[in-house]
């Protein structure tokens, strides 16, 4: 019995000293561990919260993007959401391709002119904005895989620009360089590229289009005969209604 009593005792001794090993771990330590906790937490929370402000930023950045219609509303895209990866390079051709197509088009581009056909300064005005563009998108070219699409376009650009203003061989030293800036990329891409340098004196010369009083006249149509139906055949073509009274 006294040996039973004992061990119950030296148990509550453990117990005890545990209990009190534990508060003290508390008192010492473990505002420490509970700070650094606490800081884990907040870390996460602000990195979810960061993570999340930046898909919303990139979001609502791309959503402008795609409502854009006009150049300067693409440029002012590109400005703006700079840091947006691949942004301001899709803005910069998207304005600048909108420009080049109005003077492939040879109309006006929005305003109360919309639709109206360019004048010669309007023209070369547009050639000049459409330049600066390419310019500038080819000009922050790191040599990137994923900037090669966007130089090469942008070169492609600037030689377009330099055909339209009637200069070929400016123009074909901007596909010589669009094509090797795709050949170690895109050795497809180049050939092609280097074949369109090729053909680009072809397009030198400007179409023009035949007036009216050059068209060839086409001859009137003969005048229609009325039918004649042989009287032995008549009941036959025609229905009992149409044929009359018999």
């Amino acid at each position: 019995m006294d040996e039973r009593l004992k061990q119950v005792h030296q148990t509550e001794l453990s117990e005890s000293r545990i209990n009190e090993d534990f508060l003290e771990w508390l008192k010492t330590k473990g505002p420490q561990y509970l700070l650094i906790l606490l800081v884990g937490v907040c870390g996460y929370l602000g990195w979810y919260r960061w993570n999340q402000h930046k898909a919303n930023y990139f979001n609502g950045a791309w959503a402008e993007f795609v409502e854009c219609r006009l150049p300067g509303s693409y440029e002012d895209v590109a400005q703006r959401y700079a840091d947006v990866p691949g942004l301001p390079q899709q803005a910069m051709r998207a304005a600048a391709d909108i420009w080049l197509r109005s003077v492939q088009t040879g109309t006006v581009l929005g305003g109360e002119q919309a639709n109206q056909v360019l004048s010669d300064e309007q023209r070369l005005d547009y050639l000049e904005r459409a330049g600066r563009i390419y310019h500038a998108l080819a000009n922050v070219d790191d040599g990137s895989l994923a900037m090669t699409l966007y130089t090469v376009s942008a070169m492609q650009g600037l030689a377009v620009v330099a055909e339209s203003n009637g200069d070929i061989d400016e123009a074909t030293r901007w596909y010589d360089m669009a094509a090797g800036r795709a050949e170690s990329f895109y050795p497809q891409l180049a050939r092609r590229v280097r074949g369109r340098a090729a053909t680009a004196g072809e397009y030198a010369e400007p179409v023009t289009l035949p007036t009216r009083a050059q068209l060839p006249v086409q001859p009137p149509p003969p005048a229609l005969q009325p039918v004649s139906i042989d009287e032995s055949l008549r009941d036959l073509l025609l229905l009992p209604d149409a044929a009359g009274p018999g």
